[in-house]
């Protein structure tokens, strides 16, 4: 299902200030996957797992620093949000340092605005109903705190951090070093609004950026996508896919996977 078709102006002038982007189902990698990928990904996101109509089945997923894969076919019914950059901490009013990995719930989670947020849900009558995507949408909107009209400085600031520091077809990525000398403040200081806002260091940051850009292109030349993704070379980028993913990027693309586990909150 696409973005467009669950998003109303109305809707998007509440999630903009919020969310990047949203998704149903987990996105397959490539045709005939073997198994449902969950790709390492720097983003915070807000889960309504696997079509459940329980809005205590609403999961803050942190960052993933290394890809899981689950039985089952790809394109999974969930509904998955994905916070701008900094902007889970404020949502759920705490640094977000400890959530990389995880996957929790609002009784996991000591954050009373995400509890209040789920409660706000319950209460819209959607649990014991089955919803549509659309229906279930509204009804976290609905749910939303007020965002400020305007970025914080700091959210602000880290997403320029983010957009120095990815990949970029127009222009090459900064190191750290240059990110933070652009930005006018202290390695030390970037390290720390990364951990906060994301719950990534920056060079955590920078190597989940570059596996998924080799996932973006894992059907082409290797050698020019080692090069496309900013390795020194393709050794480097094996080594690295590896040590994200599991398995090199000629094995993934051939579709020799490591072996799919289940699904479980808290660690995913």
């Amino acid at each position: 299902m696409q973005r467009d078709e669950l998003i109303t102006p109305q809707l998007a002038s509440v999630l903009r200030p919020w969310f990047a982007g949203i998704t149903v189902g987990a996105q397959p990698v490539i045709h005939d996957a073997p198994a449902v990928l969950e790709q390492p990904d720097h983003a915070v996101t807000l889960t309504w797992r696997v079509g459940s109509a329980d809005p205590h089945d609403i999961v803050i997923m942190g960052p993933r620093t290394r890809a899981r894969y689950h039985p089952g076919r790809p394109g999974r019914d969930c509904l998955q949000l994905r916070f701008r950059p900094g902007r889970a901490a404020g949502f759920l009013r705490l640094p977000v340092r400890e959530l990389a990995d995880r996957a929790v719930t609002a009784t996991d989670l000591d954050s009373e605005p995400f509890a209040a947020f789920v409660q706000s849900v319950a209460d819209s009558g959607l649990r014991n109903a089955p919803q549509s995507h659309a229906a279930r949408l509204r009804s976290l909107v609905a749910a939303l705190p007020v965002a400020p009209s305007s970025p914080h400085d700091r959210d602000a600031l880290l997403a320029e951090a983010m957009t120095l520091l990815s990949t970029n077809d127009n222009s090459a990525r900064e190191s750290v070093r240059s990110a933070a000398r652009r930005l006018n403040v202290s390695e030390r200081h970037l390290r720390t609004m990364f951990v906060d806002g994301i719950g990534l260091t920056p060079s955590r940051f920078v190597r989940i950026d570059r596996v998924r850009v080799v996932l973006a292109h894992i059907q082409q030349n290797l050698p020019a996508v080692s090069v496309r993704a900013g390795y020194y070379d393709q050794s480097h980028m094996t080594a690295e896919f590896h040590h994200v993913m599991g398995t090199t990027p000629r094995a993934f693309a051939t579709r020799r996977w490591p072996t799919a586990d289940g699904c479980t909150t808290d660690h995913h």
